[in-house]
This record gives C-alpha cells, structure tokens and sequence, in this order.
C-alpha cells in the first residue's frame, strides 16, 4: 500500500506543480535544489568538502561547482552515505541475476547504468524517486497541462498492450523500472516486456504473439522494427485511436521517424533521460519538441565555462541536479550531450528542448603518427536533419582511419546521398584538427546492435 500512497503523492504534486505559473514554478524548484543540497551536506563527507564556503540558503545554482563521473566514481562512498549503498556492497548485490529488478531493503531500485558515456556506474533510485518518475510519464500525456490529469482505471475499454523492450542480460535500469512498477499501474496498461537481446526472430515471433498497441523502446530498434513492417516480416498493425510509439535511449533521428509514419502511419514520441537521472523531458503528443520536466530536476545547458549557454544556442554539455533521488545526491552532474533550449510553451510552466546532439561522449584517439583526439559528438550533429538515412554508425577501422555506414530509406539512390554524407564526415574532422584521418561512407544494409545493450551504438572507436 504504501507504494500507492506514494503514487498519490506524486500525482498530487505533480498536478499542482504544472499548473503554477513559470515564476512560482521556479521557487518551488529552488527550494527543492536547496533542500537537497542541505542534505547531502549533512550526510556526505565528500559535499561537505565540495560545497565548503558555500551559504546554501543564498548561493545561486551556479555556485556550486560541477560533479563529474569521473569525481562520482572517486568519491563514491563518500558521496553516498549509506553503507548498505556503498560501492562493493552494491556490486555484489548486483552480481546476483535474483536480485535484479528487486527492490533492495525494500527501498532503493538499484541498476547499472549501459557504459556507453563512459563506466558502467551501479546506481541506487529512492523509490519515492522513481514512483514520481511514474507518475509525471502516466499524467503528462497531453499538449497542455490543463488536460494532463491522473489517468483512471476503465473498465468499459481495453488496456492498451505494451511491448516494452528491455535488456534482459544485466540489471539495466530500463528492466529495473518495469519490474518495479507497482501494482497499480497493471489497471492503466497491460506491459509485455520483450528482451531486445533476443534473436531478431524471437522478437518478432513474440510480437505477433501480443499484437501490442504501443511500442516503447531504443529508437534504433524501433526503426528496425518498422523496416521490418515495410518488407512484410513484421505483421503489426497499430491502432489509430489508441496506438503509440514512445522512443528513448538513443537518437530519434528524422530517418527513423520517417520509417514509422510509413510503416505504422504513427509519429514517434521522443523521450530523454539517463541511468542516473531518471526521466528528463518527453514529447507529448500534438507538440513537436520535448518538455522538460523540470520539477524532478534542474537541467542545465552550458557552454565549456560552465556559463548558461544563450537561448536558442547548442550547448557545449549540459548539467543535471536530480531533485528527488536523496539516495545518490547529484549536484550539478554532467554529462555530455549538447542541448538547445526552447522557451515555455503555452500551457505549461516548463521549457522545451528543441534539440538533442549525442547521447554519448565516444573519444576516438587516432595516430597521423602524432596523436589526435577526436570528439564523436561532432559526427552526430551532421545527422540532425538527414531524412534519407535511416541508421548510421560511424566506426574507426585503423590508427589514422573512419568510416561512416549508412543505411538509407527505401528508394533512395546511394549516389545522391552518400558523396555529401562523406564530405560532411570529411568537414567534421578537419574542423576537429584531423585532417589527415582518411575517411569514406559506405552503404550497407543493416547495423547490428550491441549483444550486451540491444541498441545500435552510433560512434565504435578502437576498444
């Protein structure tokens, strides 16, 4: 029961919060920052430290200094207070597949975060944490926050079928959050959980065995899946009323997009978050950019000095103050992607993000014979507007040496494609000092996943 009441809570909050003005939005997320800043003063040796000299009742957010991963995995158990969470304790927790996707002491949701912005990090979430996180994605459904309500059991209709594609193989955080759903969310929607590291045929067997109604899931694999509708493997039809794709973890990119408004006649929904933050910002339907839930956290787009970036500009990285998580207290966490902030739209008190570049922080180190780093980022920004491309991989295939692979959307001529996406690549590493990295795109017909993750990684430098 006491996970309902924490729905409840949540719900109440979560209403009262979107219907404030921005301005009385604001305070209210200030004086969440603040609070949460109190107390990992109080419990953590390491914030003691970090926000030493700081007034925490007057200090402006952009005074406290920035965590990065690299500092969180240093200073770990410092950072978090609890000895049932220190690092080795969780760890070995982890080292148990029976414990996967349970709730430890019957408070934390605990889970490994997929690496591929860097380490793999074991990451402790309050319930409380992630029962909001469940209640902001089951009422913000709708353009406005006025039609945004908490959703009702009905029993004059069917629930909608979910195929929820996760990762089966290691306690990700996607499978920890549908094995913990509470009780209650069984009478809003049927979720079918579907391992996305099973083979490509299995999936699609146990598709058509559930016959969902949404999909939520990597983009990546979403768009393979509505290649799979156009050549006739897959025998899924979405409902008009009712149906929905919900994409995450990856980059919506426009070609994936275009796949599935041909194959399901379907515009995907976009979502944002990570591993140690939970839910970031999500697109409703009827808008065309993501809202950023900015009463679970503060999010922040800044330029290489840590200085806000101007409106409407893509920011050098972004950083992440968590609000509810007292668990794992991050202040001011960074992490890699570039950001371009949109204001508030009407309805709500919370700004849009217009766009997202990378969601991962891949070096390549390349030897021309001195040696050239590489940011991979820079290769995912030329992909924001490319409709003709389905997926893309860019891959390092020697010391002074990339490749760009690309798979296109049905029809399209690779001689009207590929010499511009090779001369964008060539642009890209000669704006990056690696003029004398060789490099060539190349068709091919299909990008394999990840066998630990499922997700089809956009940048693979040498391991």
């Amino acid at each position: 029961m006491f996970r309902a009441l924490n729905l409840y809570r949540a719900s109440k909050a979560i209403l009262r919060v979107q219907n404030m003005s921005r301005t009385e939005m604001l305070a209210q997320q200030e004086r969440s920052w603040r609070a949460l800043a109190h107390r990992a003063f109080a419990t953590s040796p390491f914030y003691r430290r970090h926000l030493a000299g700081l007034d925490l009742d007057r200090c402006a957010l952009s005074d406290i200094p920035v965590l990065t991963k690299t500092t969180l995995l240093e200073h770990w158990d410092e950072i978090v207070a609890d000895p049932r969470l220190h690092w080795k304790a969780l760890h070995e927790y982890l080292r148990e597949p029976k414990n996967w996707g349970r709730l430890l002491h019957g408070r934390w949701m605990v889970s490994m975060t997929s690496g591929t912005t860097g380490a793999s990090l074991a990451i402790p979430h309050e319930i409380t944490s992630v029962d909001w996180n469940n209640a902001v994605h089951a009422i913000r459904q709708f353009p406005t926050a006025s039609k945004s309500t908490t959703p009702l059991p009905s029993f004059f209709k069917k629930r909608p079928v979910v195929a929820a594609f996760i990762c089966t193989s290691a306690p990700t955080v996607s499978a920890s959050l549908l094995q913990t759903r509470p009780w209650i969310g069984s009478l809003l929607c049927d979720y079918r959980p579907v391992s996305i590291t099973a083979p490509w045929n299995q999936i699609i067997d146990q598709l058509h065995e559930i016959k969902p109604t949404v999909l939520v899931g990597y983009a990546s694999l979403i768009g393979r899946l509505a290649q799979a509708r156009l050549d006739g493997t897959l025998r899924l039809d979405l409902p008009a009323e009712g149906g929905a794709i919900v994409t995450g973890g990856d980059n919506l990119t426009p070609g994936i997009r275009l796949l599935c408004r041909q194959a399901f006649g379907i515009d995907p929904l976009n979502g944002y978050g990570c591993g140690e933050t939970l839910g970031i910002a999500r697109q409703f339907p009827g808008m065309d950019h993501m809202t950023v839930f900015e009463d679970l956290a503060v999010f922040e787009a800044v330029d290489h000095n840590e200085q806000e970036s101007p409106p409407e500009t893509l920011s050098d990285h972004a950083l992440v103050t968590p609000l509810l998580n007292t668990a794992l207290p991050l202040l001011r966490y960074r992490i890699e992607d570039r950001v371009r902030f949109g204001p508030a739209p009407a309805g709500w008190p919370f700004k849009l993000i217009h766009e997202v570049s990378g969601r991962s922080d891949m070096t390549y180190i390349f030897h021309a014979p001195e040696k050239l780093v590489f940011v991979g980022v820079k290769l995912l920004i030329v992909m924001e507007n490319q409709p003709l491309v389905s997926f893309y991989q860019f891959c390092q295939t020697g010391p002074c040496a990339m490749e760009g692979r690309f798979v296109l959307q049905p029809g399209t001529d690779p001689a009207d494609v590929l010499p511009g996406l090779e001369a964008a690549i060539r642009q890209s590493l000669n704006e990056g000092g690696c003029s004398k990295v060789s490099c060539k795109a190349v068709l091919v017909h299909h990008l394999e996943p990840d066998p630990r993750t499922g997700k089809v990684e956009q940048n693979v430098p040498f391991k």
